[in-house]
């Protein structure tokens, strides 16, 4: 692993109290190295830290380890920018739009880039296994399929207790997971409105977590809800509204229109998908690409 050990609890200053956390979506990422382990949060349509992504492609480290549970666009776009060695998913797409992510696929099929392919619940048990710092957990999900002839990790073995068939899903330790919650406090107490899918196990099982928001409250409000309070521990916060764009929310709708631009242009690959990787990514910021979508058109997506 690319980074420093696990935190084991939250940053303070030099006299024990609490340091704020809070950066840009560009110092946010701009410790992860090439060869990292990055866990990417999100599900299918909604809650993808897209804002930390295109961050982290414009930096371009090489050889990633992506780990998106249910990947979509980020995948694509940090391939595109030539950020990745191996993907591991259960699925990469982009919804309605392309079963299979195109510039997954052809990287794919190209041998550029890696799959190791894991369904959900073995990227819940491989997490899991990391939160709680153990070797691996067994499942009984995928006993007698070819899984374990595709991805050579899982293990079948005999349950010592009933001696009946199961899996061992490996620990899945990553340096770094992006994510995306509705709102933290400035010491990265961050409270998600939804269902989180797997972001809190993706955090659990990162040595650093790094949470895109869409707004910094007080930790006053924050300690209102504590039951919602999902992260803690190591974490930098980075600020960027309507950063899950063209992602969905619990206050935005997903931008079909630029999904399908997108779709369009990574299937065609070329020119055309290294002009969008211009003008949305490397030459833009994130402020610079709040403007490109436009303002008229981002209110519109609002809930």
């Amino acid at each position: 692993m690319s980074e420093a050990g696990a935190s084991e609890g939250p940053a303070r200053d030099a006299g024990g109290g609490r340091r704020p956390v809070v950066t840009t979506v560009e110092e946010a990422v701009a410790t992860i190295a090439d060869g990292a382990v990055v866990g990417i949060g999100g599900a299918v349509t909604a809650d993808h830290p897209m804002a930390l992504v295109r961050a982290l492609a414009r930096r371009a480290p090489r050889e990633l380890t992506v780990v998106a549970p249910t990947g979509g666009i980020e995948v694509d776009l940090l391939i595109a920018a030539g950020c990745v060695r191996t993907v591991v998913a259960s699925y990469v797409g982009i919804e309605g739009l392309a079963a299979v992510g195109p510039v997954f696929r052809r990287a794919v099929q190209e041998g550029s880039v890696e799959v190791v392919d894991l369904d959900e619940a073995h990227c819940v048990q491989a997490l899991r296994a990391a939160a709680q710092r153990l070797p691996f957990l067994p499942w009984r999900g995928g006993v007698g399929t070819s899984f374990p002839q595709l991805n050579r990790s899982l293990v079948a073995f005999d349950d010592p207790v009933r001696g009946e068939p199961l899996l061992a899903i490996p620990a899945l330790e990553l340096d770094v997971a992006l994510l995306y919650a509705a709102e933290s406090d400035a010491y990265g107490n961050a409270q998600v409105a939804g269902t989180g899918h797997m972001d809190a196990l993706l955090g659990a099982a990162a040595r650093r977590v790094v949470l895109q928001v869409d707004r910094i409250v007080t930790n006053e409000r924050i300690r209102q809800a504590p039951e919602r309070t999902w992260f803690w521990g190591e974490t930098t916060v980075a600020r960027a509204p309507f950063g899950t764009h063209p992602y969905s929310n619990a206050a935005l709708t997903a931008d079909e229109q630029h999904l399908r631009e997108f779709a369009r242009v990574a299937r065609a690959g070329g020119d055309e998908l290294s002009d969008y990787l211009d003008r949305h990514v490397r030459e833009a910021d994130h402020d610079d690409y709040l403007e490109q979508v436009g303002i008229r058109r981002l209110v519109s997506l609002l809930v």
